[in-house]
């Protein structure tokens, strides 16, 4: 299973580095396609940031959740709510997870 999410990350995510943060957000068009999997891996997802890429850039995008949900499918459910509001091909996402 984590193999799959890291496939994930290495080939849709994009590395916050430049930004100087040591995190990675994926797209959110794959957003949901990493909750499946975190969800079978059994991982909370605590929350989660949302960025804009604009100009080479991420910026905050200012839509950012956190949830106190003890269980996995809840949480990842919860997430997939609160991304399905948002709408842009530009949006990318960074989960706060717990294994």
């Amino acid at each position: 299973m984590i193999s799959k999410i890291l496939e994930l990350y290495s080939r849709c995510g994009k590395s916050l580095l430049n930004s100087g943060l040591n995190d990675a957000v994926l797209p959110l068009s794959v957003a949901n396609e990493a909750l499946v999997l975190f969800a079978e891996a059994k991982w909370l997802v605590l929350g989660g940031d949302v960025y804009l890429y604009e100009n080479n850039e991420m910026r905050n995008f200012y839509a950012d959740w956190y949830c106190n949900l003890t269980s996995s499918s809840e949480s990842c459910d919860y997430a997939k709510e609160h991304l399905g509001k948002l709408s842009n091909e530009n949006i990318y996402v960074s989960f706060t997870i717990k294994n």
